[in-house]
């Protein structure tokens, strides 16, 4: 593998870390009264896909829903703190997975 090459999980993580900020950024809109924003950009497919994470199944959805609406709240404005929280996301998501599979 080349030394430019993402692996599965690197750009799992740079999706779930542009996710968070970008859901910040929109929550910050809705709070001062701007929503329905057509230009908010949605990954929530991709990253269920990336994690094996069904995204046909409800309680899936809003499990993955849950987890990125609670850390995107928890990020501050530098790198380190966004990228902990995506890390947390990413181990969150994975071990749903794994719960999910214990119990098919």
């Amino acid at each position: 593998m080349k030394s430019t090459e993402l692996t599965k999980t690197q750009l799992t993580l740079y999706l779930i870390t542009e996710e968070l900020k970008t859901r910040k950024f929109f929550n910050g809109l809705l709070d001062l009264g701007l929503d329905n924003c057509p230009y908010q950009a949605n990954l929530d497919k991709l990253i269920m896909a990336y994690v094996d994470l069904p995204d046909d199944v409800d309680n899936a959805f809003d499990f993955y829903y849950d987890v990125i609406e609670k850390h995107s709240k928890m990020i501050t404005a530098n790198k380190e703190s966004v990228t902990q929280q995506a890390l947390k996301v990413y181990i969150a998501l994975l071990a749903e997975v794994k719960r999910r599979e214990m119990i098919t």
